[in-house]
């Protein structure tokens, strides 16, 4: 006991002791570990990115914020790539000229192998003009005002513009002008604001409003802000032009951040925000007035007006972005900012996620210029703004416009406007009664006023009962007990509703009853739209409006089958009975030539006639299994026999492939092969009742109703099929892919081209939702959406192992060039060996001697 107690008492004394240790080899260690994540970060080549900015504006502060967190999100740890990213920033001061003192400074001095920023054109092209010289790639946030052209392309092939064509813009706004059903407008623009390009953004807007009727009655041209004296007592001498002007549209194409504040002032001192005007700003003008001045200043005469921007899609990678950036912004400014960042600052984050993008593209450590360049130019990236690809130089892809009002300090959105069908719905009515109905903030309460029906979720009818449950299905919500509705056609219609900027407020509606039925309640307007598995059929659009098809249709035969176990005459298969004639062809034309060269010098070609064409035959034949020890004595017959090992090689080699693959593969043999011996021989068929179909197989195909028997349910098809009541069950092309998802072995199918309009989903005539729908669903297919989405709900193996059709089998067109060959080549030797018989002859005859040829000689050509 002594000796426990005591040695528990040392242990307990080395107790401190070890903590103490342990502790000092902590403190040790973190350190350490710190190095070594530090260092993991220094080994990372630098990769630097010069960044030209006006610093001095708020827009500027803003893309700078944008690249800041776009650096820290590629250049974190767990990031992959070996590359870190530092920008270097230049401040331009707004000015053009000294961009092209900061590229140089940032090409020779800190050695930059990417330029980003440029707001101006101007600028972006005067440096595209240095960094042509050193190939160095120059990515700018310049908005063009016309479409791209190809001399851009050519004069600066370094240069790319991380914007789009601001054409659309004009489009929209006048597309907004046309909903107010005004025929006047006058147009603001600040002096430089627009620098030379204002000219032909006028021009287009002038042109696209004569298209409607409408003309520009008056221009304020405001003075560049120098001082706020000086700029009060302009502004004011040019806000009285607009005074007493009727029913007056306003349009704002211009104005800088520093003459935001007085113009607002200024404005709303003479009231020109209330009564029947309509102010409409495009999104530069817009983005500076809010950026620029206090929220609390515009929030009361600005919200009425209209902002077009650009639309950010709502996605995770976005809203972690604004997340950041808004926080960000209320660190550095102390102030609240709930608008969306700028359309410019979120083009700035993805001009560094297209650069980490192309350096990361391969895998060399030293990127050459000419390499980057190449390489962004043939970018192809999914980013904040938008899918990043570029065209001539230029943003390929064309966004959706968000039109925007302000209230108190958040964005208002309104309505979204698409390049290709304008607004999803009527934008405004014509004509309204109260004062300042047409400002945008009213209208939309004026119109959920006037009328209920667009407030009330659209009603989405959906078949209650469908072939097969894979297109539609309906399920219980275990917490509320509500019906829900899943398949291939609703994942295809929520897909399509996350294209929309605005989103879709819907509901399903369940019915019961058949597919015209359902087609005729959307006629009849009882439903808003149908989505499920509906064919579109040239007797139901005259009555109702279909979207592009997302599932293409055909009639399929599909029948039961069986392993094919009668195969005696399988080795004649890998052929065509053509190429076996003109293999057999080849064979007896190589044993004429053989045996009329070699029967004049080879003793074992003579004798009887008989054995003279068996030897022939067989030393030509044998030849295709092993090689010949038989002596030739002309060298024309070596040439043939060359070329006819030749060809021997290549015909043996593809026969084996294709027997070797035959009897691998275990072929299903159908019971049934085509329709026309179904009708002829009036067996039984079996069909969806609920679907058209059968109505198609008695009306067009001429099929007896006597032989149809409809089945309903999908079942009880292989028990019809095990029955023998029906030989072949006739189903549209989706409804194959869903019978073999469940029924994957024992049946094939058959096609025969038998067309249909597809599957789409049907609105009412003029329904503007049909159209929408249709770009959504092309952006599905185009995007591979729609493959996955059909992987999801249809095996795809099951598919492609019950298709049937024709064994291939190789056939004179695969050889016809070779043997084509092989006689020319034959027959040259041929006749060049009648030409040295003849002529031995001749030599023969004259007894020729001494130099010439002898007749031995002769003879072995």
């Amino acid at each position: 006991m002594g000796f426990l107690q005591s040695s528990g008492n040392r242990s307990r004394r080395h107790v401190p002791s070890i903590s103490r240790l342990f502790l000092l080899l902590s403190l040790l260690l973190v350190p350490t570990y710190s190095g070594v994540a530090t260092k993991a970060v220094d080994e990372r080549n630098v990769f630097k990115v010069g960044v030209i900015l006006d610093l001095d504006s708020h827009l500027g502060n803003q893309m700078r914020m944008a690249i800041e967190i776009a650096c820290q999100d590629v250049n974190g740890i767990s990031s992959s790539g070996i590359h870190y990213i530092k920008p270097h920033y230049i401040n331009s001061h707004a000015k053009s000229l000294r961009a092209i003192s900061a590229a140089e400074k940032l090409i020779k001095r800190k050695n930059v192998q990417v330029i980003i920023g440029l707001e101006t054109w101007e600028g972006a092209t005067l440096v595209a003009e240095i960094a042509n010289q050193s190939q160095i790639p120059v990515i700018s946030l310049a908005r063009d005002h016309v479409a791209p052209t190809l001399m851009a392309q050519t004069l600066w092939p370094s240069l790319f513009r991380m914007s789009t064509d601001e054409s659309d813009q004009i489009k929209c706004i006048v597309d907004v002008v046309g909903s107010y059903n005004r025929q006047r407008v006058t147009i603001i623009h600040e002096a430089g604001a627009y620098d030379t390009m204002y000219s032909k953004l006028l021009n287009s807007l002038s042109e696209e409003l004569g298209k409607i009727g409408s003309t520009i009655e008056d221009q304020l041209i405001l003075q560049p802000f120098s001082s706020p004296a000086g700029a009060e007592v302009s502004l004011e001498e040019n806000l009285m032009k607009l005074k007493g002007k009727a029913s007056p549209i306003f349009i704002v194409l211009g104005l800088s951040s520093p003459r935001s504040t007085h113009f607002l002032e200024e404005a709303k001192k003479m009231g020109l925000f209330y009564g029947d005007s309509i102010w409409i700003f495009a999104e530069k003008p817009f983005t500076n007035l809010l950026t620029s001045v206090d929220h609390s200043a515009i929030s009361s005469p600005v919200e009425d007006a209209i902002g077009i921007i650009t639309y950010r899609p709502k996605n995770q990678a976005y809203r972690g972005f604004r997340s950041k950036f808004l926080n960000m912004f209320r660190r550095k400014y102390g102030e609240k900012f709930n608008f969306e960042p700028a359309i410019d600052a979120v083009r700035a984050y993805d001009c560094i996620m297209t650069v980490k993008n192309a350096i990361d593209a391969g895998p060399s450590n030293d990127i050459m210029p000419e390499i980057l360049l190449n390489r962004i130019s043939h970018t192809r990236l999914m980013g904040l703004s938008g899918p990043i690809q570029f065209e001539n130089g230029q943003l390929a892809y064309r966004p959706k416009l968000q039109l925007v009002s302000v209230n108190g300090k958040e964005y208002r959105e309104l309505k979204p406007w698409s390049p290709n069908f304008g607004f999803s719905r009527s934008f405004v009515a014509k004509q309204g009664s109260r004062r300042n109905a047409y400002a945008i903030a009213d209208i939309s309460k004026t119109q959920e006023e006037r009328t209920s029906v667009e407030n009330k979720p659209m009603v989405i009818g959906v078949p209650g009962k469908t072939s097969f449950d894979k297109f539609v299905k309906e399920e219980r919500d275990d917490t509320t007990g509500k019906a829900k509705y899943i398949g291939f056609c609703i994942d295809v219609f929520e897909k399509a509703v996350s294209h929309f900027p605005d989103g879709l407020d819907y509901e399903f509606s369940r019915h019961d009853g058949t597919y015209e039925e359902l087609v005729n309640k959307v006629r009849n307007k009882t439903y808003d739209a149908a989505v499920g598995d509906i064919t579109i059929l040239a007797s139901r659009s005259q009555f109702v409006e279909f979207t592009q098809p997302f599932m293409a249709s055909e009639l399929s035969m599909i029948v039961p089958a069986k392993l094919d176990t009668d195969r005696a005459f399988i080795f004649m298969e890998p052929f065509t009975p053509m190429m076996w004639i003109a293999s057999g062809g080849i064979l007896i034309y190589t044993m004429l030539v053989v045996w009329f060269l070699e029967h004049p010098t080879n003793p074992e070609f003579r004798g009887p006639w008989t054995n003279q064409l068996s030897t022939a035959l067989w030393f030509t034949f044998s030849s295709l299994f092993f090689a010949q020890r038989d002596k030739v004595y002309r060298n024309f017959t070596r040439i043939v026999l060359v070329i006819w090992f030749f060809v021997a090689l290549i015909l043996t080699q593809s026969y084996t492939a294709g027997l070797t693959s035959m009897l691998t593969l275990q072929e299903l043999k159908p019971t049934v092969t085509t329709m026309e011996w179904l009708r002829i021989s009036k067996a039984k068929v079996g069909c969806d009742p609920d679907a058209f179909v059968c109505k198609h197989l008695t009306d067009t195909l001429n099929f007896s109703k006597d032989v149809i028997v409809p089945i309903s349910n999908t079942t009880s098809y292989e028990d019809e099929f095990r029955s023998g009541n029906i030989s072949a069950l006739l189903l549209e092309y989706p409804y194959e892919r869903a019978f073999f998802t469940e029924y994957c072995y024992g049946y094939v199918a058959i096609r025969e081209n038998y067309r249909f309009g597809g599957f789409g989903f049907a609105f009412p005539k003029d329904s503007p939702h049909a159209a929408n729908f249709s770009e959504a669903i092309l952006e599905l297919s185009e995007s591979g959406e729609m493959k996955r989405l059909e992987d999801k709900w249809f095996r795809p193996e099951c598919t492609m192992r019950n298709f049937t059709s024709d064994t291939p089998r190789l056939g004179l067109d695969s050889f016809w060039a070779l043997f084509v060959f092989t006689i020319a080549a034959y027959t040259v030797c041929f006749l060049f060996a009648c030409l040295c018989t003849r002529r031995n002859r001749q030599y023969h005859e004259q007894g020729s001697t001494g130099d010439e040829m002898s007749a031995t000689e002769m003879s072995i050509l």
